[in-house]
């Protein structure tokens, strides 16, 4: 092969590979202030945001008139990954059943039974006989499912859901359950004979260009609906803009402004209204939480996946995190973020408030231990490199000693497989080729199904003490991360997943 020919190939390759992560950065940014928001302002927001507890903020990104006026993706996390969205997924259902309504294909009324015959059980209750495809939207179903426990036990969750005796009467009670909205994407496959994520892709993905996107599937190879969708902060910046639009991206009508309108607005009550407004309370619409700020709604995910939208200043907000204080930080955004908003028109330059902002905003880092590169200790204890030691759980720890600063981590615990995992002192190692499946709160079966590999890992080490090693394992192109700390004096593993960080296993060895 000639020089040119490798060069053709080379540059070939590089072009796949640019237009695989085009997508981050197809949004304008510019300063708040061209936007007419205050950047000082911003910047105390941002701030309340990362002061919220028991909260790690992977990616934020603050949005007006469709321009990005400031955004944080703390490492080490990065605006090219992935996230999964949890029930923020949902708002994604949403989409593909207005446009499959769009398209004829289906209406809100149709009787969920007729489009799974096979699947009734011999004796169809009458409430079940009358469930519609608008009382999944509103989660009305009239079912009290546990569905960690239907999509753990069962293969076919359709059949396992259209089994279960209905409480109350479809469309008249709200019951939040995450079975309708995977029952929604069964029935978009159905109607189309595409998968959920293949229907978006052609209808609005490919229009929207969101080319990183993928999707859990069930055993029956359904999407899973109303959850495990995985996609970039800057695809949720898109879906918001998409809804304040009403559908509309760069004048192309992608789903009818009747159904954004209608997916937005108020549809049953969800929970008490006898207490003062507050995130939780303000209704449910079409797959979408309606917001306690006046006009305001969300796409919402479990631990804090937010697209939050308000009509009034067309406003954005997008929030990855693993937070047990979502509505917190739903509340830095009414308190702290709408505050900033001065004027429908640009204000004056404040070059030096909005170059202040963006440098806070690179700066923002994920917890890194804090402590020595090495000690006299860890010397002591290796072997040709290596520390090996066995909790009481049996699965041995490795901790192989690669150079001063640098170090890998094996071990087996709870079903979670570190594999040569590279961890850094004073900062976080990146490895792109993680084979390990990370962390995960779900134990539905098939989990991980319709998720690309590999998974990035990265991971950062100190010696706490002249005794205690602890280091991080965190998987920023998913949501989690878990925390080993070995204290040689006192003889025990500690063990602690973001996912529960009130929780932590002691093993003693």
């Amino acid at each position: 092969m000639n020089r040119f020919a490798k060069f053709f190939i080379l540059c070939l390759i590089l072009s796949f590979s640019t237009m695989a992560l085009a997508q981050v950065g197809d949004l304008p940014r510019t300063a708040p202030e061209q936007q007419g928001m205050s950047s000082a302002a911003v910047e105390r927001f941002i701030d309340s945001l990362f002061a919220v507890p028991e909260t790690h903020l992977h990616h934020v990104m603050v949005l007006r008139h469709g321009a990005v006026v400031a955004e944080a993706h703390p490492a080490p996390f990065s605006p090219e990954y992935g996230h999964i969205e949890y029930s923020a997924s949902k708002t994604f259902v949403a989409l593909g059943v207005g446009a499959a309504i769009d398209e004829n294909r289906l209406r809100l009324t149709d009787r969920v039974a007729s489009f799974f015959p096979e699947k009734m059980p011999d004796t169809i209750a009458p409430w079940l006989a009358q469930m519609t495809v608008r009382d999944l939207l509103i989660m009305g179903s009239g079912l009290e499912i546990n569905y960690s426990a239907l999509r753990a036990n069962n293969d076919d969750w359709i059949r396992a859901f259209l089994a279960t005796k209905p409480k109350h009467e479809p469309g008249t009670h709200f019951y939040y359950d995450s079975m309708c909205s995977y029952m929604l994407s069964a029935i978009v496959q159905r109607v189309t004979g595409k998968t959920l994520l293949q229907y978006l892709q052609e209808k609005f993905f490919t229009p929207m260009h969101i080319t990183e996107a993928d999707w859990e599937q069930c055993p029956q190879g359904y999407n899973t609906g109303g959850w495990g969708l995985r996609v970039q902060a800057e695809s949720l910046a898109k879906l918001g803009i998409l809804l304040l639009n009403r559908g509309n991206w760069n004048d192309q009508q992608l789903v009818s402004a009747q159904w954004i309108d209608e997916a937005t607005s108020k549809q049953i009550e969800c929970a008490a209204t006898n207490i003062p407004p507050t995130d939780g309370n303000q209704g449910y619409c079409y797959q979408i939480w309606r917001s306690k700020y006046p006009g305001s709604f969300r796409a919402d995910g479990a631990l804090a996946q937010y697209v939050v939208c308000v009509p009034q200043f067309d406003l954005v907000v997008v929030i990855n995190s693993i937070s047990y204080h979502g509505h917190d930080l739903l509340g830095c955004i009414w308190d702290h973020l709408i505050p900033a908003i001065v004027s429908d028109q640009p204000l004056p330059a404040q070059n030096k408030a909005a170059k202040h902002l963006q440098k806070k905003c690179d700066a923002f880092i994920q917890p890194i231990a804090q402590g020595k590169a090495t000690s006299k200790l860890a010397k002591q204890l290796a072997r040709d490199g290596k520390i090996s030691i066995t909790p009481e759980n049996g699965n041995p720890l490795t901790i192989t000693l690669t150079d001063d600063k640098h170090l890998t981590l094996d071990w087996n615990y709870a079903g979670h497989n570190i594999n040569g995992a590279r961890l850094a002192y004073g900062m976080w190692e990146v490895d792109a080729t993680t084979h390990a499946l990370p962390l995960y709160s779900i134990t539905a079966r098939n989990r991980f199904a319709g998720i690309t590999p590999d998974f990035v890992c990265a991971g950062n080490y100190a010696w706490t003490s002249p005794s205690v090693l602890t280091m991080t394992v965190y998987y920023p192109n998913w949501i989690s991360a878990r925390t080993v700390t070995v204290d040689f004096k006192a003889r025990t593993v500690s063990v602690n997943d973001n996912f529960s960080p009130r929780r932590t296993d002691v093993l003693p060895f």
